[in-house]
């Protein structure tokens, strides 16, 4: 499995990760939202006037664009130039590529993870040395 050709199992983990992510997201903007739309909605009956509804509408337009930077369902597009605050998708992407990055420089060599192994199996050792023993 090279790096430009992930298994389908990985990618299904990843989209699976990403996906409940988005879902976390999705939820606690519900949450924050029907507050304040109710808020919102009280405040425009007891302002009354020509445009009651002005405050409400704002939450609307706010609960839009925060649908399209969750993206949940993939049905919004997302600039190919886009920053990582353009999207949730292209700071998930920001964050994978830091991470596989991080992950790539700071890589254990063959002989580490051999000395990394001894060790473990040494300490396993002697742990079973020491139960006999009592």
């Amino acid at each position: 499995m090279s790096e430009n050709n992930p298994s389908k199992r990985s990618t299904l983990v990843r989209n699976t990760v990403v996906f409940q992510l988005k879902l976390m997201a999705d939820g606690f903007r519900d949450l924050v939202l029907l507050p304040v739309s109710l808020i919102a909605s009280l405040i425009g009956l007891l302002r009354g006037g020509d445009e009651p509804e002005r405050e409400f509408l704002q939450v609307i337009s706010v609960g839009r664009d925060s649908e399209k930077w969750i993206n949940l369902f993939g049905s919004h597009t997302t600039p190919e130039n886009a920053n990582a605050t353009t999207s949730i998708d292209a700071l998930f992407e920001k964050v994978e590529t830091t991470l596989k990055q991080q992950y790539l420089a700071a890589g254990t060599s063959t002989r580490a993870q051999a000395e990394i192994d001894e060790a473990l199996q040494a300490a396993r050792d002697e742990t079973r040395e020491q139960q006999s023993g009592e």
